[in-house]
């Protein structure tokens, strides 16, 4: 098939959003292994595979390499997409770091656009998406849609997944940032030394010259040590040392964050609808990332006061004197930060709702119940998304490491057992699902909000 031809076809490298009629291009398959997911792949009966091997379907085309092929194909098809592009990476905070990046240009009247975890998002329109870091020819077909609509800023989720599966190929980063890293997604890459070398992707190879790092001394100091060269980027520190502004005070009130930004010998104080150091900190890390992008300090500063906390991150419920908090922590580390943030704002314990998915990283349970063990009253172990796994055989690794643990696998009456059993001295965490609007049992999403049952229950 010619490259005339392709292009008039809808394009692929996503095996679990592919469909029939479309062409595939094969980016995991090598001379040393056969792409994992390629029974799935044949069976959606593609239009055409492009691979590097040779695979036992009728109608494939050979590309020695099919990742530089495929973004040619998708260079000619969308030819034009914005230039002033950031990147977010990290286990923990990137969907929070680049919505406060999206909402403070949009206070600012900025064209501005965001791809990730929680969809599209440009303007005042909104796309859904199923995954962090989509498909790139689903990021290419966007950054041309938004391109024709003048918008040239944009900040995009660089999910693990995502850098090692070759979705962000070709794209080259301005600017970008690395939250944090801890524990997440080992049922893939097996190690976190695989882990980590999938986040360096970003900052090896789809950075341009001189872009700009924003990260703290912890991780600009895991870069330099696995290969990240010094000199070739401009490291903005999240540091008091070294930040372009520095934290003087913070104080913890309710459900807000009172704090005082020094700037250039300048005191702001300012009042956020945020909760948690770590907000916080995703906060500074969206805010260097819009001055990174070009967006006056002075600008930025004046809007911060109306940032709002995202869907399913920190979103806290009061009624009748009970208080509780959805979040998405789904890692030990995110677990832990939440769990001690709603300490340190409403200085009451914590009784905790949540689970954990199936068919991922298993060594996660066991840590996330020693620390809910430690850090929480009454806990209650409930379904996540099981998927392929049993259930009862989830919440019953979580609770071999917190025996106080009560099992209550609905979701629905596990959360309304949580909100019953917490009263005045007590704060309720829902934890695991956050924004997600679906339970998956097996290949089966059911309808479930625990946002929803939450405002019906309080």
């Amino acid at each position: 098939m010619k490259i005339s031809q392709i292009l008039k076809n809808n394009l692929s490298c996503n095996s679990r959003v592919l469909k029939k009629g479309e062409i595939f291009f094969d980016l995991l398959s090598n001379k040393n292994q056969i792409n994992p997911f390629i029974k799935n792949i044949i069976a959606k009966k593609p239009k055409l595979i492009v691979s590097s091997i040779k695979l036992d379907y009728k109608k494939i085309k050979i590309k020695k390499n099919v990742k530089k092929f495929y973004y040619t194909i998708i260079k000619k098809k969308f030819p034009n997409i914005p230039s002033n592009l950031s990147a977010v990476t990290g286990t923990n905070g990137k969907t929070s770091v680049a919505n406060f990046f999206f909402q403070i240009n949009r206070l600012n009247k900025i064209p501005c656009a965001n791809i990730g975890t929680l969809g599209y998002f440009y303007n005042n329109k909104y796309i859904p998406s199923s995954l962090t870091t989509p498909d790139i020819y689903k990021i290419y077909e966007f950054l041309n849609l938004i391109k024709k609509n003048k918008i040239n800023k944009v900040i995009l989720e660089a999910s693990s997944h995502g850098l090692d599966q070759g979705r962000l190929y070709g794209l080259r980063f301005k600017n970008s940032a690395f939250t944090n890293f801890s524990q997440d997604h080992l049922d893939y890459h097996k190690s976190m030394k695989s882990y980590l070398n999938a986040k360096l992707i970003l900052f090896k190879k789809l950075l341009k010259k001189r872009a700009n790092i924003i990260c703290d001394d912890k991780i600009k100091k895991i870069l330099l040590n696995n290969g990240v060269p010094n000199k070739k980027y401009k490291f903005i520190m999240q540091s008091k040392r070294k930040f372009p502004f520095k934290i003087i005070s913070y104080k913890a009130i309710d459900s807000k964050i009172n704090v005082k930004i020094n700037h250039e010998n300048i005191i702001y104080s300012l009042s956020l609808n945020l909760i948690g150091d770590f907000q916080l900190k995703n906060l500074l890390q969206a805010i260097a990332l819009s001055v990174s992008s070009g967006l006056n300090f002075k600008k930025i500063i004046k809007v911060l006061p109306q940032i709002k906390p995202i869907k399913g991150r920190l979103n806290i419920f009061k009624k009748n004197n009970k208080i509780v908090c959805l979040d998405y922590a789904h890692t030990p580390d995110g677990l832990e930060k939440t769990i001690k943030t709603l300490k340190q704002h409403f200085r009451k314990d914590v009784n905790i709702v949540f689970g954990c998915g199936g068919n991922r990283d298993i060594g996660k349970r066991k840590k996330m119940g020693k620390i809910v063990n430690n850090l929480c009253k009454d806990v209650i172990i409930t379904d996540d998304n099981p998927r392929h796994e049993n259930p009862v055989k989830i919440c019953k690794q979580i609770q071999s490491a917190v025996k106080k643990a009560k099992i209550i696998n609905d979701r629905k009456t596990a959360i309304k057992k949580g909100i019953k059993i917490t009263g005045n001295n007590a704060v309720l965490l829902v934890a695991g699902k956050g924004h997600e609007s679906y339970q998956l049992y097996k290949n089966i999403k059911i309808p479930f909000s625990d946002h929803k049952v939450i405002k019906e229950s309080l």
